[in-house]
């Protein structure tokens, strides 16, 4: 899923009327997970409660995040193509209440099997 990290909170955009904004709104306490998809992992572990905001048109946190995935031209082209009237999206925000990391680049828990230390390339 893509988000955007602005500073302050975690931004996530929806198109209006999906299941998922109407399940974000009934319960709006979330947990999010981002973590590495190679190599030992790291991960980051987000806690609290979002608020929705309903936009017409493009979010443009979504049209950056569009941007930075496709790239600037194919980026631009995707938000052109889906800007029509009519179109709802809606503002996910997560100001985090509490942060955690799981940092296996740095420490690995004590009890790591040796196998699996040396699968991942680890000298300990």
């Amino acid at each position: 899923m893509n988000f955007l990290w602005n500073g302050d909170e975690v931004v996530i955009a929806a198109f209006a009327g999906t299941y998922k904004v109407r399940d974000l709104r009934a319960r709006p306490d979330v947990a999010i997970t981002i973590g590495t998809a190679d190599g030992p992992p790291q991960v980051l572990m987000l806690r609290g409660k979002v608020t929705l905001a309903e936009v017409d048109g493009v979010l443009p946190e979504y049209a950056t995040m569009q941007r930075a995935g496709l790239g600037e031209e194919a980026g631009d082209a995707y938000v052109v193509a889906i800007d029509k009237p009519g179109l709802r999206m809606v503002r996910i925000a997560l100001r985090p209440a509490w942060v955690g990391v799981l940092d296996f680049q740095e420490r690995f828990p004590g009890l790591t099997p040796e196998p699996v230390l040396a699968a991942l390339g680890v000298n300990q």
